[in-house]
């Protein structure tokens, strides 16, 4: 067969498809694919691009022509002069004009024009009233000519007008001691993101053209059929926004309307707040509207309350409750053992769990690394000899260096004894060399630290949690980060026996998970994305969160934490680790209520500076260069208001309304407890539930 012969036969073809032409080396004709008509494909370009004019460019000049800064400086200007005595005569006289025409079209119109014609007449003898004169006979003339609907018009824009005008004096009274005239006069409107900064960083339109970039689920739904593969404009204005971004608030300063503000999911979002100042109240309404699985983690249980009706219509909710906080019993258990077989499972396992029970202190990092280690040894020893969380709970309180004692040697045993490959040579280097020590202060340091690690399996209630029970099933990870359901984990922050470190293990491992899903997905992201929700995230799930706010964006795990001061980043994260986590943070939200000095720079100074104009007695302008924010006024943000801080956009500020305030909110469903709240709890969780509902 030549190579012209070759070439001409078609490779998915069996040989007794092949014809004689082919077989004799001549190719068949081709057949064109059937061309479209230029006429559909012109009416497509035009229809593509009116849409992007509108939906791009016409609307939103619309949108910042009406919600323009210049109409409050407008407004600040006209009142002095509206308030004034022959604004507010001539108003009461319009509005007495306007009554009178509604009831009493012709006498009202022959009063008026009479009295016109004669104060033309008077000022007609000086030269000046001619025109008044004339006005008042055609008003009187256009009256009786007129429809009764045309004079119902005037009458009512008189009515409407006049009423306005009379007002001003009121409103201009009233306004500035309202919550949002204090924000308007306290903060101005200069120097703060104005409309366009908001539309193109914090718009539903900029968080709408975010998803349809990174999420290929909804790119297919806004490209029509048959196209060129290009989303279409007014399809993606149409997406539901809260699939596409998180509702950070309302702006009640710059615009003069108010312009709700979004966050990508892509973007990590942090929440500084002091005590009862509304950090939980928004990130309700961000948990009950996000478009993919859940995990959200509080000190109390108002989130699983207000949120897990709403999240039960999306998917399977479960709480993880192991102190039964609220009277609320756990639904689901989890193994910290399971998986550990693994060597990077059962390091990443154990470096939760670790560094859960220590500060973020640099003195502690040798020890830290230390205990991980041990502790990485001990989780691999006990899935490979079929144990559970109890026995490693048993190794870390007795280390033993002798085997028939049943220490932590028993699990050097079982490594030692593991077919070959399976357990790393360091790892059994490691434990050896730390049991059989003379150094004793070293070791007696480095399982100190574990028992903190391991403290919590000394309640016999957060044991049951942790070690499998017959019927129950446990928690799959890599099923929650593929579906759509929810998972809260609640726990109180404990001097002694916290449960941090099994809460901030189980957040490990779901984000552990997402990670190696994310890598199998298109463009290696999880579509729809994970939401992590950390409430309290430096008391209760102090997970790595320096690392991981680094690339979570980028793998489709939306993150967001709360804190109660910038001091409990540094306290829990180590200074370097508190500068990570505020540097990566692309969404800052910080309320009113911080005393620090420290802390209150640090926001005045990300919200910059602006240029006002300054008296300089001489006739000439001079302008100073002063705070946006000065520090003082970032303590006295008001209730439900915080400074919003994106990105390289100009700072503004938001007002949020509680999650408890929604309509649609539906009550929690009734989880089937695994293990019933002791009495003791109940009463301390229902306690401490008051206390803080009364406060």
């Amino acid at each position: 067969m030549s190579r012209t012969e070759l070439r001409s036969v078609d490779p998915d073809a069996a040989p007794s498809d092949l014809g004689p032409e082919q077989c004799d080396g001549e190719r068949p004709p081709a057949v064109s694919p059937p061309r479209r008509g230029r006429a559909p494909a012109a009416r497509a370009a035009v229809t593509r691009s009116a849409s992007s004019a509108w939906w791009w460019a016409a609307l939103p000049v619309l949108r910042s022509m009406v919600s323009s800064a210049g109409w409050a400086h407008a407004a600040h200007r006209a009142a002095p002069v509206l308030c004034r005595a022959p604004a507010q005569l001539g108003a009461l006289l319009w509005l007495v004009q306007g009554v009178g025409l509604l009831y009493w079209p012709t006498a009202t119109a022959a009063a008026v024009a009479v009295v016109l014609i004669v104060v033309g007449s008077v000022m007609g003898l000086r030269g000046r009233g001619g025109v008044i004169a004339l006005a008042g006979l055609v008003f009187g003339v256009g009256v009786w000519c007129l429809p009764a609907v045309v004079v119902m018009v005037v009458a009512a824009a008189q009515l409407v007008l006049g009423a306005l005008v009379l007002a001003v004096p009121v409103a201009r009274a009233v306004y500035p001691h309202s919550v949002r005239g204090r924000v308007r006069t306290g903060f101005g409107t200069d120097g703060w993101a104005g409309w366009w900064d908001l539309h193109r960083h914090l718009s539903a339109h900029s968080v709408r053209a975010a998803a349809v970039a990174t999420r290929p689920s909804l790119a297919a739904r806004v490209t029509p059929p048959g196209t060129d593969a290009r989303p279409a404009p007014g399809r993606v204005e149409r997406l539901p926004v809260g699939e596409c971004g998180t509702w950070l608030g309302t702006s009640v300063v710059g615009p003069v309307l108010g312009t709700d503000c979004y966050g990508a999911h892509r973007d990590v979002i942090g929440q500084v707040a002091p005590p009862q100042t509304g950090k939980t109240a928004l990130m309700g309404h961000h948990i009950l509207d996000h478009c993919g699985p859940v995990l959200a983690t509080s000190t109390k249980v108002d989130l699983f309350e207000h949120c897990a009706g709403g999240r039960a219509q999306r998917g399977p909710v479960w709480l993880f409750n192991p102190e039964g906080l609220g009277e609320l019993g756990s639904s689901v258990w989890w193994s910290p053992v399971a998986g550990c077989a693994h060597p990077q499972t059962a390091t990443e396992r154990a470096g939760h769990m670790v560094g859960a029970a220590t500060s973020g202190d640099d003195d502690g990092d040798r020890w830290d690394d230390w205990s991980a280690s041990v502790l990485a040894a001990l989780l691999m020893a006990a899935d490979l000899a079929g144990r559970d969380m109890s026995t490693v709970a048993q190794w870390v309180f007795d280390p033993s260096s002798d085997p028939r004692q049943g220490g932590a040697a028993e699990a050097l045993v079982i490594l030692q004894r593991a077919p070959q490959g399976t357990v790393p040579t360091g790892t059994v280097k490691s434990l050896r060399q730390i049991l059989a020590t003379d150094a004793r202060k070293t070791r007696d340091s480095i399982f100190m630290t574990l028992s903190r690690a391991v403290q919590f399996m000394t309640d016999p209630q957060i044991a049951a949690l942790a070690t499998p029970g017959p019927g129950a099933v446990e928690f799959d990870a890599e099923a929650f980060v593929s579906g759509q359901g929810a998972v809260f984990l609640v726990g109180s922050d404990r001097a002694h026996a916290t449960v941090a470190p099994l809460l901030a293990a189980l957040t490990g491992h779901v984000f552990e998970t997402a990670k190696r899903v994310a890598a199998t997905r298109p463009k290696g992201r999880l579509d729809p994305p994970l939401g992590l929700f950390l409430d309290e995230a430096a008391l209760i799930t102090p997970v790595p969160l320096d690392r991981w706010v680094a690339d979570a964006g980028g793998r489709g795990i939306h993150i967001e934490w709360a804190v109660q001061s910038p001091s409990q980043l540094a306290q829990r994260w180590g200074a370097r680790g508190m500068d990570t986590i505020w540097n990566a943070t692309n969404v800052k939200l910080v309320y009113g209520g911080l005393t620090l000095d420290d802390d209150l720079e640090k926001v005045s100074t990300l919200c910059g500076h602006r240029h006002e104009p300054a008296p300089t007695g001489d006739g000439s302008e001079k302008y100073e260069r002063v705070r946006v924010c000065p520090p003082d006024r970032v303590r006295r943000l008001p209730q439900w208001h915080a400074v919003l801080i994106h990105r390289a956009t100009p700072a503004t500020v938001v007002r949020i309304t509680p999650v408890w305030s929604r309509t649609d909110l539906l009550p929690a469903p009734n989880v089937p407890a695994l293990v019933e709240p002791a009495p003791s709890t109940m009463e301390s969780g229902s306690g401490d539930a008051a206390g803080q509902a009364a406060a």
